[in-house]
């Protein structure tokens, strides 16, 4: 907090004070404000409203983020132009790097903007004021994709930051993101922009082409866009690339994290590979530690091959395999970070290609034809691993093909594969063609302008996935049964005698192999051609989401009253959606193993809404009332598959003076389920207790440091023995649209603001109180985390998640209820803070200062009505974030001083920052982080050069200590898209035009 304030106090008092010590202001006058930023003669209408006024006399609070801004910072995307924004930044955004992390709304590579946190299908998204369609892949599409429109066809970007469903329709719930293109070219105009990364990986190209043309009736403009992003590996940032828990000694700070004798270095802890977890053939009771095989031969020079004195409770082993995890020395020579680890994407590569055009044309001196046309086609790889096991016997038991394994134990070998990759191909198209104009010859009419319009848009994509063969998983563990129920189904336990050789799988037909699951080539994940044939296989599924859109409205002054003229607006809109997700075939059958089988997804809603809007001036040029003006606007919504609903707003605009202005609003806000919520097809899975269940083996775990110790507490309060294996059957999953059951969401907001805009500078100063309550919330939890976040609850057992599960008189869990569902609210509140500064310097040069600051007070989501979750100040959910960019102009040089600030996280006030014994302590904190831009540009007469760096000192993401069950890790960094992951980066922008 002092970091921050100090940033923040010493940005105003410099420019303050600079200003001070400068010449006397009444000998220069301030410069000319920017059009989108201050006061203007002519009123135009912008976002908030369909009524013509400017941002400083609008009740609404709306931030303008130019093109230029993201030029000069070496921004090169619209994703990273917009996440970056202060609105945005202190909140989970999700960028390329998070949705191919983490399964998201839109497919892996998708890329949409969430303000307040509140999640993109709260965030409506405008492209020239009109409603902008989805797009992505799978079954999930609803939101806009920023990687369709290329930053080089952008003028500015105006963020309404408050609720608008009464003005824009549904989704505008957190606010309206309003992407406006250029229209002025006129010319030719090149750009190219590169920026390199000092390390590898992450680099981005982009070169775009324009031409346009202004002509007496009308103008067009025609640009194409090509962008490329290349890989970046977790194995190119040692912070991504190693996986250290980061543990502490209380009180000295000293780490204790394990040191691997092999390497002199602190182990890297990521998933486990290359080893045979061991079970009792009796009972199936678990043992403690692992079987790992010594690929290095020097094991032995550090622990023994099976734990002193307990010989008799191990299996006889082969040659060269050890006990590893048992203890402490034994856990340090594990092998945790598997070379395909290294390999994975942390960004995937994406490649996309754009063309986009817009024109008007003056039909007649009163009416004009315009239109837009966008086509985009993206490309995303991502490479990915993961882990795979079964279930077999001992030779003992029954099964010939372990040999070397004596003794009657069960052995699940799991093994990491670098099979696991995805990709896409996703087109978007959108078209529009409205007229507009004015009603020439209707004197009662005089001064109204009126606007129609039709917008197509469809978004088509092909997404592919490697996986796992279910039916060849099972056939090779169970050998002559030929895929009957065995050890990973269910306890009827066969014991194979003989070679799965002649056999077919029962789905794929493909021809069974024998694979040899527990030799030393195979459990490092180096298999043969043979067996990744028969284990292995890759599928495509197909999207496509279309929408259309009519709407029309006119505007115009209704009557004067003593204040002014009173404006009205009204309008109506009808909207169709449709989605068709067809998932590849395997998915379809249910034969991808480890994954959910799906069917398709198909649905389609109509939507039809009428609106209107007033701007009534109440009082002008009285004592202490320059100007009080009333704003009003109303829309009814009727939904085709949820039914109708009203929202409103109320806004005031009192200017008490010249230099002073209040601004006042509350509303409501509106959100129909998506298509996906209503329509997706029933989901049947079959997960490893393994996948799901926190409480096997909960004693070990949390004395490795693997579970929190909340998590084992509530297990064993829930009587499940510490030594519980979780051995038996797998979980069912069930879950689909909530068509029928769902509500829509609704929301209330409020927003206070006084703009100060003093006379004796050019200085510009707003702050603005924000409050949004969402009701009725739709979400779909996932069986893994309804089950972990039961066990990690407060409220254990009486936590409404405790009741969507099912457990039997063995402890395994039987059923998950994974369904869409309304939670019982969200709430959002905060301040944000506005301030712009500009200052004609000595030597014909000119001082520009822009601040964009937001305090979080208040972030918190009941799941249930007794349940509520404080997120405000977690890791990944900062109480504050900020911008603050400096640029100094003289006559063709321009520098810049950009900088990006996060403010503090820390999770310790849901988990502890000490072991149960107090002995180890973790780090469950994020520091300040800054990340700093600078840049050059040189203005010739028919081109410019502009050259940078951005993330000039190298700032690495912040470390925290892993597996404590609160934040996601990569590396030892936290995985949060605040977060910089490619560093000190140097970029090169050249444009010309001609």
């Amino acid at each position: 907090m002092l970091d921050r304030k100090q940033l923040l106090s010493s940005t105003i008092i410099a420019g303050l004070t600079a200003f001070i010590a400068g010449p006397a202001f009444a000998q220069t006058p301030p410069p000319a404000p920017p059009p989108a930023d201050d006061n203007q003669v002519e009123a135009v209408v912008i976002t908030g409203s369909r009524i013509k006024r400017n941002e400083f006399t609008s009740p609404d609070p709306i931030q303008v983020i130019r093109a230029e801004q993201g030029r000069l910072k070496g921004v090169g995307s619209t994703a990273a132009l917009l996440q970056s924004s202060t609105i945005a930044s202190g909140s989970p955004q999700v960028t390329s790097l998070i949705s191919s992390a983490f399964v998201s709304n839109g497919g892996p590579g998708v890329e949409t903007v969430s303000l307040r946190g509140l999640g993109a299908n709260r965030t409506l998204v405008l492209l020239n004021g009109r409603r902008a369609g989805p797009a992505g892949t799978q079954g999930s599409v609803s939101a806009f994709d920023l990687n369709v429109i290329p930053q080089s066809a952008i003028d500015r970007v105006e963020i309404l930051k408050d609720g608008a469903s009464s003005i824009y329709g549904s989704d505008a719930v957190a606010g309206v993101v309003n992407i406006i293109t250029k229209r002025d070219t006129d010319g030719i105009e090149l750009e190219t922009f590169a920026s390199q990364p000092e390390k590898k990986g992450g680099a981005q190209y982009r070169g775009s082409l324009s031409w346009g043309k202004t002509f007496d009736r009308g103008y067009f403009n025609i640009s194409a866009d090509y962008f490329k992003q290349t890989i970046q590996r977790n194995g190119n940032r040692k912070y991504t690339g190693c996986g250290e828990p980061y543990t502490f000694r209380p009180g000295t700070g000293e780490r204790t994290d394990p040191v691997d004798p092999r390497t002199g270095k602190y182990q890297c802890r990521d998933l486990l590979y290359d080893q045979i977890w061991l079970y009792d053939g009796n009972n199936f009771s678990g043992r403690d530690g692992k079987l790992q095989y010594d690929y290095g031969g020097n094991l032995g020079q550090y622990i023994p091959r099976v734990p002193p004195g307990e010989a008799a409770n191990y299996p006889g082993l082969p040659p060269g395999y050890f006990v590893v995890g048992y203890d402490d020395p034994s856990l340090a020579v594990a092998d945790y970070n598997s070379p395909f680890n290294l390999k994975a994407s942390l960004t995937p590569r994406v490649e996309r290609t754009t063309i986009f055009s817009q024109g008007s044309f003056e039909i007649t001196d009163h009416i004009e034809l315009y239109g837009e046309f966008l086509l985009n086609r993206r490309a995303s790889k991502t490479d990915g691993y993961r882990q795979f096991w079964t279930y077999l016997y001992t030779p003992e038991n029954g099964d010939p093909f372990n040999e070397g394994f004596t003794g009657n134990y069960i052995l699940s070998p799991t093994i990491a594969t670098d099979r696991a990759d995805n990709g896409e191909k996703v087109t978007y198209g959108r078209a529009v063609v409205g007229l507009r104009g004015d009603f020439a010859g209707v004197e009662f009419l005089k001064g109204w302008d009126w606007d129609l319009f039709g917008q197509f848009s469809k978004s088509k994509g092909a997404y592919s996935q490697d996986v796992i063969l279910q039916d060849s998983v099972y056939s090779a563990d169970g050998r002559s049964n030929n895929g009957s129920a065995g050890l990973f189904n269910d306890n009827s336990i066969p014991r194979p005698t003989a070679s799965c050789v002649g056999y077919k799988t029962p789905i794929g037909k493909l021809d069974c192999v024998d694979v040899d699951w527990t030799s030393p080539n195979f459990l490092a994940g180096k298999l043969t051609p043979a067996e990744e044939g028969f284990l292995f296989a890759s599928e495509t599924g197909h999207t496509v989401y279309k929408q259309t859109t009519i709407e029309g409205s006119t505007s115009g002054d209704l009557f004067s009253l003593p204040a002014g003229k009173v404006g009205i607006a009204l309008g109506f809109q009808y909207r169709r959606d449709s989605i068709n997700d067809t998932p590849g075939s395997i998915t379809l059958s249910g034969n991808a193993w480890g994954s959910s089988g799906a069917g398709i997804t198909r649905g389609k809603d109509n939507t039809k809404e009428v609106f209107g809007e007033l701007g009534v001036p109440l009082l002008r040029d009285l004592p202490l009332v320059k100007r009080l003006d009333l704003s009003l606007s109303g829309r009814h919504t009727d939904v085709a598959s949820y039914g109708a609903d009203d929202t409103y707003k109320i806004g005031l605009n009192w200017q008490v003076f010249s230099s002073v202005r209040l601004r006042a609003t509350q509303g409501t806000s509106f959100r129909a389920p998506a298509l996906y919520e209503l329509y997706l097809a029933d989901q049947t899975a079959f997960l490893s207790q393994r996948t799901v269940d926190p409480c096997i083996r909960w004693q070990q775990n949390v004395s490795q440091g693997n579970i929190p110790q909340r998590v084992a507490d509530n297990c064993s309060a829930a009587g499940i023995p510490g030594t519980y294996t979780g051995a038996g059957s797998s979980v069912t999953t069930t879950s689909g649209g909530g068509k029928g059951e769902l509500v829509a969401e609704t929301s209330k907001a409020k927003t206070f603001g006084v703009i100060w805009t003093p006379a004796f500078a050019n200085l510009n100063v707003a702050v603005d109180y924000f409050d949004i309550k969402v009701s009725n919330e739709v979400r779909k939890l996932g069986a893994d985390q309804i089950v972990y976040q039961c066990y990690n609850s407060e409220t254990f057992p009486t936590d409404p998640l405790c009741g969507l599960f099912a457990r039997n008189a063995s402890h395994l869990i039987t059923n998950v209820r994974d369904d869409f569902l309304n939670v019982a609210k969200q709430v959002n509140r905060g301040i944000d803070l506005t301030v712009s500064y500009a200052r004609d310097l000595p030597w014909d040069t000119k001082l520009t200062v822009d601040l964009q600051s937001t305090w979080q007070l208040k972030d918190t989501i009941a799941l249930f009505v007794d349940n509520t979750v404080d997120n405000n100040g977690d890791i990944g959910d900062p109480d504050w974030s900020g911008q603050l960019n400096f640029s100094l102009v003289h006559g063709d040089w321009t520098g810049f001083w950009g900088i990006d600030a996060i403010g503090k996280g820390s999770d310790a006030e849901d988990i502890s920052d000490l072991s149960a014994n107090g002995a180890t302590g973790y780090k469950v904190h994020t520091e300040f982080t800054a990340y700093h831009s600078f840049s050059v540009e040189k203005k010739f007469a028919t081109w410019r050069l502009l050259a940078g760096v951005a993330n000039a000192f190298d700032e690495a993401p912040p470390a925290i200590t892993q597996n404590l069950g609160q934040s996601n890790t990569e590396g030892y960094s936290v995985l949060s898209s605040q977060y910089d992951y490619v560093g000190r980066r140097f970029f090169m922008t050249f444009s010309t035009h001609f």
